[in-house]
């Protein structure tokens, strides 16, 4: 019960990454508001909380417009009294070589993986100073430190994602807020889902990464947990990246 009486907001959480971190909040005690653009997949992670007896609440979410993210917060604190955590998790790909990359492309993938946090921490921000408390987690991706084919707009998105968490955590430590990020490696999501679909591909990877094989959302979740807890209450404006040691052969 690490997060016992905790609020967490997890965003991009109907599925995948996010949806593995809600419910291993709700286990560890803490009430959710599990957000993502498909309500359906938010209401199916919650139904699946509240059958384990856990607290959570389902919300439909584009996390780049302002005034939705405003009215969720709002929500989240008149349902359940406060926010102690948001973990930023929400994210999209457009897989497009650069020769033919347009700005739409990009502005669409910054939208949602760089703005979308940015918003989020600003709606829950005055919240966690009022209270001189809280902690932000940043999802970002080993896509932060290495080129990837077709992905100009993603690892610009997820390195800026990568600087805002140091930013933010020089700047929010006189308010004892800790800002600290996640980066996976090659992962199993609906985000990967095409780039794995072929098995020599996969098997590609696998080769690449130390440990042998792709990583699944449940890797990913305890170190979200282990930053959402009092346990890193000394570590802030860190990446810990969750890779099978991918990195560490760059």
């Amino acid at each position: 019960m690490r997060l016992k009486d905790k609020v967490a907001i997890v965003t991009g959480a109907g599925s995948g990454i996010g949806a593995a971190a809600a419910v291993l909040f709700a286990k560890e005690g803490a009430k959710v508001s599990v957000l993502d653009i498909n309500l359906k997949g938010a209401e199916e992670v919650v139904n699946q909380i509240k059958k384990s007896g856990g607290q959570a609440l389902a919300f439909k979410v584009d996390v780049s417009k302002e005034d939705q993210v405003d009215k969720m917060v709002a929500d989240t604190v008149k349902e359940f009294g406060t926010i102690d955590i948001l973990v930023n998790n929400a994210g999209i790909n457009e897989f497009v070589p650069f020769p033919v990359l347009q700005v739409e492309d990009v502005k669409k993938v910054m939208n949602v993986n760089f703005m979308g946090a940015f918003l989020c921490v600003k709606g829950v921000l005055p919240i966690m100073t009022e209270k001189m408390s809280g902690k932000i987690i940043n999802v970002t991706s080993i896509m932060s430190m290495i080129g990837g084919k077709g992905q100009s707009a993603y690892n610009a998105s997820k390195g800026a994602l990568k600087m805002l968490t140091q930013g933010m955590a020089v700047d929010l430590a006189s308010y004892n807020i800790n800002v600290n990020a996640v980066g996976p490696g090659m992962t199993r999501t609906g985000l990967t889902k095409n780039l794995f679909a072929n098995e020599d591909r996969v098997k590609w990877f696998e080769a690449k990464i130390p440990l042998g094989r792709l990583g699944v959302p449940e890797d990913m979740a305890p170190a979200i947990l282990f930053l959402a807890s009092g346990e890193s209450s000394y570590i802030t404006g860190e990446t810990i990246f969750v890779d099978g040691g991918m990195l560490a052969t760059r």
